[in-house]
């Protein structure tokens, strides 16, 4: 409890819990952002999941290519 988890170079981190001020923060994980030239440049592997900040979707690349993910 407390702690963060932070996979460096991952791009996956998991926030929440206290702050500095003794403020609850809303718990969550948390994927990179890329944008889709971004996205498109990346050595992608079935199963990984992003954020797209250019379309402000997140995707999974399946079956050898981006899927939207609602």
């Amino acid at each position: 409890n407390g702690d963060n988890l932070d996979l460096t170079g991952s791009g996956i981190s998991a926030v929440g819990d206290i702050t500095s001020t003794g403020t609850a923060t809303a718990k969550g994980l948390q994927l990179s952002g890329y944008t889709t030239a971004e996205r498109d440049a990346l050595s992608a592997t079935n199963g990984l999941v992003i954020y797209n900040t250019s379309t402000n979707k997140f995707q999974g690349y399946a079956a050898g290519a981006w899927v939207d993910l609602h």
